[in-house]
């Protein structure tokens, strides 16, 4: 009853305050008598309607509640409604007028977005993630939860009121004005430093997809780690499963709390057949105290948690899939000059758009990226030399305000254009809080984005929102510099900064001066970033292959190699007409000939487990079962190589066949150039692997890696009967003081 009751209650207050929204839009809408404001509207604002609706239609997960997604789309609404309300001011700003509802419109914006971010989005936040089965026990754990994050609230306001009282300008008009002042200090803080990184980054990430063979390096790197993850998320998974297991057989039939433990079993019986908890092994110490309500609560929220986690990874790895077949799609087409394209991945569609597609993938796409992310850089120049002279003591170097003013008499191209010069900045902003969600405080996935990470989104977007609609009106468009003469206008003409703005510039420490040069700290920021610096900083107290950061893929990447393995498996699978996504799934109930997973390194079904990695890539049967040397074969006690040992011994022997058994000398000093490379986790490159199979063209290798080729090449040289008496032979000493010409050839164990 409780629980139905809170529910009219809170459709009972979205529908009031949705109503208010769509009624305070079309008064507003209806008090503008301009038909140029008009059309700006009808364009905008659907566009804004429509954004809305496809993060609620595709990003939430299946148990998202209807609750979660309407308080999501109003405080998506709410932070992108800058997009409409900013152009609107400073188009109005600039030719001397404003609308008479624009003041109201920006209260009920601001003031929505700044109440949801402290009261309803954080306790919704641990409401939705709590795993508790009463409403009772979900809201005690929701409050409980919120008390440290109310406290430092608390602080911070004690302390407000001490600073005001100790200035003398202790008023309730400066108390309200101290409240804004401080979270539009907070926003300013996060919202500048975030812009910077997607202002430095978003250029460069376009410019390297723009070269296919690195992005599909990029593509290796990412699979490998995206595949860690997914594996890691599966381990974490099962043992949930397996202890939900094991606690069931401590409950009785006829305990009170058995309704709520089969709510459980049932839950984790929808994977078992993923995890198969019978051949699961929990430590003997694990932890079995789950007697009450509560206790079952805790499970519950952990069994649900380790699901949601493993299903986001393995989705995550799907799109890494699903992109490289895409890409080796545009490759393959490549080489057939004028199209059509033939995609492996869709349906044919006519002929007259499968040329154009092929003239968009093939031909125009990576100079158009490259252009693209040359004019982007430009951008970003601009608005850092804005940012950095936004005092009014400094010259005024701001092109988009230079652009605005010439066009001030034209009201829709000033809209028009102000909309464009704020989307970038926000772009960059949200872009970087995407980068950041990468450890999954607030990561969003199609499909799999949990209600936890949808809300804490939304609370994010409202709590920057206005900062960057204040930083991005003081700053690019109309910064205070800007008044050359007695008519001109600024930023202290809106009103945006009657209603705020005044506000906050009174307040001690996070006022005028606050507002005006923290914005300059983006330049030496921005600059640490292009030349990555805090990877090379953070470098120096770290072991060299331990630690991944984003950039490491260039130069040399332990997942590299992994990923190379499994997409090309992958790629396999897909001209088999199986799924995308099966090489990181660890056990397959199909029948299908998908692999193992990573614990079997891509072995199909029918190998044993000893066999090395590259003779169970397809193409590659035959039993070699007993054979020795392989890492499933040592003896106890032996330390197993590292990857790229491994690599460079398998590559020795092959340098060591250079002069005279079967491999010419172009082909020999090729293996040993690959020999001597620093970065032989990731395999030989289409290059190398060309120099070492010269009769073999581009179109005639194998999918399945650089490797499977070289070995089959191999397999067809004569047999040691057949060959001639080889000459000298390159000696390489390996790690255990054997030279590689020394030891039994490994093609023939």
């Amino acid at each position: 009853m409780l629980g139905r009751t809170i529910a009219c209650v809170e459709v009972t207050r979205f529908a009031y305050r949705g109503a208010n929204i769509f009624g305070l839009w079309v008064t507003c809408a209806v008090g503008l008598h301009n038909p140029v404001m008009w059309f700006f509207y009808l364009a905008s604002i659907p566009l804004l309607v429509a954004a809305v609706v496809y993060g609620l239609r595709y990003m939430p997960s299946r148990r998202s509640s209807w609750a979660v997604k309407l308080d999501v789309g109003l405080a998506w609404f709410s932070a992108l409604s800058v997009l409409v309300l900013v152009p609107t001011d400073v188009a109005s700003t600039l030719q001397g007028s404003s609308p008479k509802l624009l003041a109201t419109w920006w209260r009920l914006a601001y003031w929505y977005g700044f109440a949801v971010q402290f009261t309803v989005l954080p306790f919704h936040q641990e409401y939705a993630d709590s795993g508790h089965f009463t409403v009772g026990d979900r809201i005690r754990t929701a409050i409980r939860n919120n008390l440290i994050f109310y406290a430092v609230l608390v602080a911070l306001a004690i302390g407000g009121l001490l600073l005001l009282l100790m200035t003398g300008n202790l008023a309730p008009s400066n108390v309200l004005g101290f409240c804004v002042a401080a979270s539009n200090a907070f926003g300013l803080i996060a919202g500048i430093f975030l812009m910077g990184y997607g202002l430095v980054a978003i250029p460069k990430e376009l410019w390297r997809t723009a070269d296919t063979k690195h992005y599909r390096k990029l593509l290796f790197h990412r699979a490998g780690v995206q595949a860690d993850k997914a594996m890691a998320a599966h381990s974490e998974m099962s043992q949930v499963v397996a202890l939900v297991h094991k606690v069931k057989g401590t409950f009785r039939r006829t305990d009170p709390c058995v309704k709520y433990m089969d709510r459980i079993v049932t839950t984790a019986d929808s994977h078992a057949a993923e995890t198969q908890p019978a051949l699961v092994e929990l430590d003997d110490d694990v932890d079995l105290d789950f007697f009450d309500r509560q206790d079952l609560g805790v499970l519950n929220r952990r069994l649900r948690k380790g699901i949601e986690n493993y299903e986001r990874e393995k989705a995550l790895y799907d799109g890494i899939v699903l992109e490289y077949l895409e890409l080796e799609d545009i490759v393959r087409n490549q080489n057939n000059p004028g199209g059509p394209f033939e995609s492996t991945l869709h349906t044919a569609p006519p002929k007259a758009l499968a040329y154009l597609e092929w003239w968009w993938k093939c031909a125009l796409r990576g100079p158009v990226l490259r252009l693209l992310s040359v004019l982007l850089a430009g951008f970003s120049v601009c608005i850092v030399l804005a940012e950095a002279t936004i005092s009014g003591a400094l010259p005024n170097l701001s092109v988009f305000s230079r652009v605005l003013h010439r066009t001030a008499h034209m009201q829709f191209a000033t809209e028009l254009l102000t909309f464009l010069f704020l989307c970038y900045p926000c772009l960059c902003a949200y872009y970087a809080i995407y980068k950041l969600g990468r450890f999954n405080f607030y990561l969003l996935v199609p499909g799999h984005t949990t209600p936890y990470s949808l809300l804490a989104n939304g609370l994010l977007m409202c709590r920057f929102a206005a900062p960057l609609a204040f930083n991005f009106m003081a700053a690019i468009a109309i910064p205070p510099s800007s008044r050359h003469a007695e008519g001109d206008r600024d930023v202290q003409d809106t009103a945006f900064y009657a209603e705020f703005g005044e506000l906050m510039m009174r307040q001690p420490l996070i006022g005028l001066d606050f507002q005006s040069y923290l914005p300059i700290a983006i330049l030496p920021y921005m600059l640490l970033l292009a030349f990555n610096v805090f990877n090379r900083f953070a470098g120096l107290f770290t072991r060299s292959r331990l630690v991944e950061f984003e950039d490491d893929w260039e130069t040399v990447s332990p997942s590299a190699g992994l990923g190379t393995r499994l997409l090309r498996q992958e790629l396999h699978n897909h001209t088999q007409g199986l799924p995308p996504g099966l090489t990181a799934m660890p056990s397959s109930n199909t029948g299908e000939r998908a692999g193992q997973g990573l614990d079997a390194e891509l072995m199909p079904p029918e190998q044993p487990s000893s066999t090395r990695w590259w003779n169970r890539l397809p193409g590659r049967g035959g039993d070699l079962k007993g054979q020795g040397g392989s890492q499933g074969d040592l003896q106890h006690g032996e330390a197993p190589l590292s990857a790229a040992q491994q690599a460079r011994d398998r590559l020795a022997r092959v340098a060591g066949r250079s002069s005279g058994a079967g491999l010419s000398s172009t082909e020999g000093s090729a293996s040993t150039a690959l020999l001597n490379r620093d970065d032989v986790s990731v395999g030989p490159s289409e290059d190398e692997e060309s120099a070492l199979l010269p009769g073999q063209s581009q179109s005639r290798r194998t999918t399945n890696g650089s490797l499977d080729s070289i070995f089959e090449r191999m397999e067809a040289q004569p047999t040691e009967s057949q060959r001639p008496r080889p000459g000298p032979s390159l000696r390489i000493a390996s790690d255990d003081g054997e030279s590689g010409s020394s030891r039994k050839p490994w093609w023939r164990r």
